[in-house]
């Protein structure tokens, strides 16, 4: 399989197809550059080890007759004209009957309008902006949007960690952590906590927190909510720790595990994951032994969050009996109480599912399950 990955990244141009009998699925990847060691092999693995294991079982039977899947990889390198030109062909030259990718909001966003044009449906693993699914149909997601974790961090900071005080420290250019920060206020002080600090910076002011932190000091929160990524983040819990503020710090999945888990001020840290393989659940379990056993290595949250979007696939080709693309879109607009990797997953107002939060906590160098928080 992963000779079957390099043939299709080097000559992206050229569809890595089966017999135009097979149920065609296309997979738009950023697997070159920085992506090419992460999410983007994680992507490959996931959907050609989801078809081994459906092929090696007979394929999908739709009206009786046995159909084999086959992925048709495009590598899009993380550039949205690419994405979208790699996409034109996929649907157009290879009619594949779904789409699963792009990861990213980036590329997913001009892809999801032509999938919505086209009236194919169209999968994204990882993309967590609105617009990627707003007013499109055919265009759905695995991943939780923002405002689910918002509200799940809120529910955690009052009920699990009994917090009463929260400071919030959120880079104020950013949409992500600024309206993640909104959501996690509006829940926060629904259940009767109080914000006593909204300390904001932008990214050029993001290597020096000393004054803000000095003041979040002297107001004595139980947690601060800084909701930015791994490299501000890093200094901002640092700094706090040489300021001598001995609170909780509460972050969301824009923290990078294998970044931060090694940094002892994050001991303690809380943050949210759309996945982890130490989730331990039956679904869960039986992916990561299965990606374990074909690849010898752990797979990561795009790579689940990818083998849910086939799954979900699957199970709505069967459940139309058609491989009609939107017979497959109603069916899976249908899906409900799906039992994936990633978790239980419900689309029951378009294509932005219903799901859990995971809640994780940073204990000796490592990231440890805590909590579950259901929507």
């Amino acid at each position: 399989m992963r000779r079957f990955f390099l043939a299709c990244a080097a000559v992206s141009a050229v569809a890595c197809a089966k017999p135009a009998s097979d149920i065609r699925i296309g997979l738009l990847v950023g697997a070159t550059g920085q992506h090419r060691l992460s999410s983007g092999v994680a992507m490959v693995q996931s959907a050609e080890l989801a078809a081994q294991i459906v092929n090696a079982a007979g394929g999908i039977m739709v009206r009786g007759v046995p159909h084999r899947v086959s992925v048709v990889i495009r590598d899009i390198g993380d550039q949205a004209d690419i994405a979208t030109s790699q996409a034109r062909d996929l649907l157009n030259r290879d009619s594949v009957v779904a789409l699963v990718g792009p990861q990213f909001s980036r590329d997913a966003i001009p892809v999801a309008s032509l999938a919505q044009q086209a009236r194919v449906p169209m999968i994204s693993p990882m993309s967590t902006h609105p617009s990627t699914t707003l007013g499109k149909s055919y265009v759905f997601r695995i991943a939780f949007m923002d405002d689910v974790q918002g509200k799940a961090l809120g529910i955690f900071a009052r009920e699990s960690l009994r917090a009463k005080r929260a400071a919030l420290l959120y880079d104020v250019a950013s949409d992500y952590s600024r309206n993640l920060t909104e959501v996690f206020r509006a829940e926060f002080t629904a259940r009767g906590g109080v914000v006593v600090n909204d300390e904001q910076f932008t990214s050029d002011q993001a290597s020096d927190f000393t004054a803000p932190l000095k003041r979040i000091r002297a107001a004595h929160p139980d947690l601060i909510f800084a909701p930015n990524f791994s490299g501000a983040d890093s200094l901002l819990v640092n700094q706090a720790h040489e300021l001598g503020l001995q609170v909780v710090f509460l972050g969301s999945d824009s923290w990078s595990p294998e970044i931060l888990a090694p940094l002892p001020e994050m001991e303690g840290a809380y943050f949210t994951v759309q996945w982890h393989p130490g989730l331990a659940t039956a679904a869960s379990d039986s992916y990561v032994t299965q990606y374990r056993g074909a690849y010898s290595t752990l797979p990561d949250a795009t790579g689940a969050s990818t083998w849910d979007a086939f799954q979900v696939i699957f199970a709505a080709i069967r459940s139309a009996g058609s491989l009609e693309p939107d017979s497959i879109r109603r069916a899976i607009a249908a899906t409900t109480g799906f039992r994936g990797a990633t978790g239980v997953l419900s689309y029951v107002s378009g294509g932005d599912p219903r799901k859990s939060v995971y809640i994780m906590k940073f204990v000796k160098g490592q990231g440890v399950f805590q909590r579950r928080v259901d929507p």
